[in-house]
């Protein structure tokens, strides 16, 4: 027999699925969960999206992969996480819970006694995150956020956690995969636990194109065959693989007008142009130039930027 699966309160049973909302506990908040607890054993698969409010084609392609699996298919069990900030979701929130303006992503292991968004990290990390073999969390470009595919999995966190990440991101079809020192943050903080997993990244712009939905699908079926919970066929990789030991994450110095030089997946060379921060007549207060040569991930899309929070470009070292 498989392992009872502990969920606010209740415990799923092996050979049960349950689907619905549940509160998490210290609060009245609601949030969307599906588990789907096998009658053979197993290992523990958990997968999140919604984390951030903007981001969609992972709720998407969670809420079809859910719906299709059934416990006499499952060895093991599987942790779905529809849409962790459902209000950020439901109230159009780019990355913050709206009741208290938290980035869950920058808040483990929160606080059971904290403000909401706090709780609910803490809720996370201290009863859904140790029931799991491996977790993989899944996200997208925000609201003003063009993005190509890639993944983050972490190198930092010993061995057997590194090999077991690295591992599964073969058979995910993400292009670049990004070696991550990273301790804060959902899967990272897990990693740090010793609770192997990574973060994958499909969409942009607050959009939820049907063709990244499916590659969600299609990424999740393909670690429920690579982790032994179903007997199927993978699906074959559409593309190459290449990993980067270096990224440059090139943040905000001040707040002002930003107008990007780059697009994703484009290759710079050290010293390029990557944008300029002016003011809002269009005069030019600061230029960045890039670090070394690299290839663009995602960078800030929108005009507006904010000091110490935009993002403006990451891009990967060749």
């Amino acid at each position: 027999m498989g392992n009872t699966i502990k969920l606010c309160g209740m415990q799923i049973q092996p050979g049960e699925k349950f689907q619905g909302f549940v509160t998490v506990p210290g609060t009245e908040y609601q949030t969307p969960v599906t588990v789907v607890n096998g009658k053979l054993p197993g290992k523990t698969l958990y997968f999140s999206a919604g984390i951030h409010g903007g981001e969609y084609p992972g709720v998407a392609a969670i809420a079809k992969a859910a719906a299709a699996l059934r416990p006499e298919q499952i060895s093991g069990a599987v942790i779905f996480l529809h849409c962790v900030n459902y209000s950020g979701m439901t109230q159009m929130t780019d990355a913050v819970v709206p009741e208290d303006g938290q980035n869950l992503n920058g808040n483990f292991p929160g606080d059971a006694n904290g403000s909401l968004g706090q709780r609910i990290a803490a809720w996370l990390a201290g009863e859904m995150l140790p029931q799991a073999d491996f977790v993989t969390d899944l996200h997208s470009g925000g609201a003003y956020e063009p993005l190509t595919p890639c993944l983050f999995y972490p190198v930092a966190a010993g061995d057997r956690v590194r090999q077991i990440a690295e591992g599964a991101t073969k058979v995910v079809d993400i292009p670049y995969c990004i070696q991550s020192t990273s301790s804060n943050g959902h899967y990272s903080w897990a990693a740090k636990q010793g609770i192997p997993g990574m973060l994958l990244e499909r969409g942009g712009n607050a959009e939820c194109p049907p063709a990244q939905v499916e590659a969600y699908v299609r990424d999740i079926h393909n670690l429920l065959v690579y982790f032994g919970a179903i007997k199927e066929e993978l699906f074959a990789r559409k593309t190459a693989r290449q990993v980067f030991e270096k990224t440059t994450y090139l943040g905000a110095k001040e707040s002002g007008f930003w107008y990007p030089a780059v697009q994703v997946e484009q290759r710079v060379q050290k010293g390029d142009l990557l944008g300029e921060m002016k003011d809002v007549f269009g005069n030019v207060r600061e230029r960045y130039f890039a670090e070394h040569d690299g290839i663009v991930f995602y960078h800030a899309g929108g005009l507006i930027a904010k000091g110490g929070f935009t993002n403006l470009v990451a891009y990967g070292a060749l």
